[in-house]
């Protein structure tokens, strides 16, 4: 196995970021109801699926 370096952000750490991350390109998205297309729909649920991913993550290490 790799090790990580010493100064390098936790796992949860990362997964925060990477939470506030997917947050920011929801905002950036313009889900407006009626207005979105198929494609902006995938991509919000896409993002909305990794985001519950990194909860049930970030939950099971607290």
């Amino acid at each position: 196995m790799n090790k990580q370096p010493q100064n390098s952000a936790s796992w949860s750490d990362t997964l925060k970021i990477r939470k506030a991350h997917l947050n920011a390109l929801l905002k950036t998205i313009d889900a407006r109801p009626g207005k979105t297309s198929q494609i902006q729909t995938l991509t919000i649920n896409a993002i909305k699926a990794e985001m519950a991913h990194i909860e049930s993550q970030l939950n099971r290490r607290k």
